[in-house]
């Protein structure tokens, strides 16, 4: 009996173990670097990424001080009318507080901390070539998108 409940504690504990471990761990990397994204309508936006072309499932906080927290910025600014401070690239208490507001006017949890969901509840700050712009959600952009 006692044989039976260690192996089953162990088989618990590898397979939490592989669910925390699992996408999880992938969306609590930090955003390091953007990576640029285009739609089939000549627009791109950049989008913060874990790397240069990396996954865009991670995370910005305060103190953080990159490109990727820049175009956070420009986002919150250009689509959402949010003063970050300005665009300086350093997520500080004012784009913390920008993040927040967003983030509590689209009914997600307003921690203050950009993840995946924050990302695909955000409508991106999108450039064309000709210098038009517009605002658009990830999933609300003429797809399929590519980096090129």
């Amino acid at each position: 009996m006692k044989r039976t409940l260690a192996c089953l504690g162990a088989f618990a504990a590898i397979t939490v173990g592989m669910f925390v471990t699992g996408p999880s761990a992938q969306a609590a990397s930090g955003c390091t670097d953007t990576t640029k994204y285009y739609d089939t309508a000549g627009y791109y936006t950049d989008l913060p990424t874990a790397g240069l072309r990396g996954t865009y499932s991670c995370t910005l906080r305060r103190g953080v001080k990159n490109d990727a927290v820049y175009e956070l910025q420009v986002t919150l600014n250009e689509c959402y009318g949010q003063n970050t401070g300005g665009f300086d690239g350093d997520f500080g208490p004012s784009t913390e507080t920008a993040l927040r507001n967003v983030q509590r006017s689209l009914g997600l949890s307003a921690d203050g901390v950009y993840g995946p969901n924050t990302r695909d509840g955000l409508k991106w700050a999108w450039r064309s070539m000709a210098g038009n712009h517009r605002c658009l959600k990830l999933s609300q952009a003429p797809g399929p998108l590519s980096t090129r």
